[in-house]
């Protein structure tokens, strides 16, 4: 069963204006915001939807969603739309009274567990854990499952950023953001099922071709530009931007992954938060000095990334993890002929040392000449001609993946460590199913 997504202008509350808005139907709620990348301005749970049918009441193409609390009316734009929007909807809807009924007996609710999934092949790994693609044994649908080992967390204190993520995967709806399915724990370990996304990780990509040309480097900025302001619209700072942490799909668009480290809760330009967190070669000269930092070091790791697209390397790399956070600090940045003047420019810009001073306003970001000739609309929706193409072939192919992780064996070990009944609520309501991923199963 399909998801739905586009703009329909929407009659208000209190005040009965119209206004346009982007509309997303994901996790069983319908998700309203003022445009494609910014914040949502409100939701609709399906689950506290009597009916959606077309409206006479009010303009045309337009229907209606019945609540306890309020009718909402949206109008389309164009009869197909409003139609498309009504059955897609109304399929939510029987399929969510069916469930009720099976919770009252009629039959059986799902429940996900790791037996549900049959364990491929290891795709990735780190202090975290390890990542795993597996199979769901009754649709035969392919996903990659993150697992967390509880005790790693509580002696990293880290419970806090492991619920970050999991509030962050299930809340936020974007095309370059990573979608998460189902989490769900056992005593000793916490599972993220989430989309595989099977064109590689960009850091796969770069070092099998060393750099990239402009052309390329342009296309995967304006993607990531439009992820970040999203994630900065919606109060989340991310902290961890990095080519290990950005996949292609299989027809070459980026999808953002890994939010361990994000920090939700940033709304204003002006909030800052202090930990020290994040990988040494795209760290923020204000982290490293201990200042109170903002959304700004995303701005940083991002120059950072487009200058290592270019180059092959981060700008002030060295093995010598303490030489390379003095040069982040105090060293001048050089480059190599390759670098137009325009490329130039914009990473200078990003890699200004003071935050009040960095380029960080995504509308002053899209319009630097370094993005001349992007066409922004349809950047967001995923429109624009991929410079490059992943060899994949088929959904479960795993060739763009690392061979280091591929070589070790899909298993899950248990950890003795018996954790008391006290920690254990550390964990309380991770677990979760993302009604329209089950809808369409």
């Amino acid at each position: 069963m399909a998801d739905i997504q586009g703009y329909l202008v929407k009659q208000g509350g209190s005040i009965k204006t119209w206004k346009k808005r982007w509309c997303v139907l994901k996790n069983g709620s319908i998700f309203y915001s003022k445009k494609a990348n910014s914040g949502e301005l409100g939701i609709i749970h399906l689950k506290c939807v009597s009916s959606v049918v077309a409206s006479t009441k009010k303009k045309n193409n337009c229907f209606e969603i019945e609540t306890p609390e309020r009718t909402y009316y949206m109008k389309a734009p164009s009869p197909q739309d409003m139609n498309q929007w009504i059955e897609v909807l109304n399929q939510h809807l029987k399929k969510l009274k069916e469930q009720s009924n099976g919770a009252n007996g009629l039959a059986k609710p799902e429940r996900i567990t790791v037996e549900d999934f049959d364990l491929l092949k290891v795709i990735g790994k780190g202090s975290f854990g390890k990542v795993m693609q597996v199979r769901k044994k009754d649709n035969n649908k392919i996903y990659a499952m993150k697992v967390l080992n509880k005790n790693n967390i509580l002696e990293r204190k880290e419970v806090d950023h492991t619920r970050a993520e999991k509030n962050i995967l299930q809340k936020l709806v974007h095309p370059f953001l990573v979608n998460l399915n189902y989490s769900f724990q056992t005593n000793d370990k916490l599972y993220f099922i989430m989309d595989y996304v099977n064109g590689g990780e960009l850091f796969f990509h770069l070092q099998n071709e060393e750099k990239f040309d402009e052309s390329r480097v342009k296309f995967y900025c304006a993607e990531i530009v439009c992820g970040l302001e999203y994630l900065h619209n919606c109060g989340v700072l991310y902290r961890d931007l990095k080519p290990e942490n950005i996949l292609l799909t299989e027809d070459g668009h980026i999808c953002m992954t890994d939010f361990g480290i994000s920090k939700e809760g940033l709304l204003s330009d002006n909030d800052r938060t202090k930990t020290f967190c994040g990988t040494p070669e795209y760290l923020a000269p204000e982290i490293l000095k201990g200042n109170s930092y903002g959304k700004a070091v995303d701005w940083w790791s991002f120059g950072t990334l487009v200058y290592e697209m270019l180059s092959g390397l981060p700008p002030f790399y060295s093995q010598d993890v303490r030489e390379m956070y003095n040069k982040i600090i105090n060293e001048e940045l050089k480059f190599t002929p390759q670098f137009s003047a325009e490329a130039r420019d914009f990473i200078l810009l990003l890699l200004e040392r003071d935050p009040n001073k960095r380029l960080k306003d995504p509308k002053i970001i899209k319009s630097h000449p370094f993005f001349k000739g992007v066409d922004w609309d349809k950047c967001l929706k995923k429109e624009l001609t991929p410079p490059f193409i992943p060899q994949v072939n088929g959904k479960a192919d795993t060739s763009q993946i690392d061979s280091g992780f591929l070589v070790e064996t899909a298993k899950l070990s248990l950890d003795p460590t018996s954790l008391s009944s006290s920690m254990q609520k550390n964990f309380e309501g991770f677990t979760f199913i993302n009604v329209n991923e089950h809808l369409n199963t």
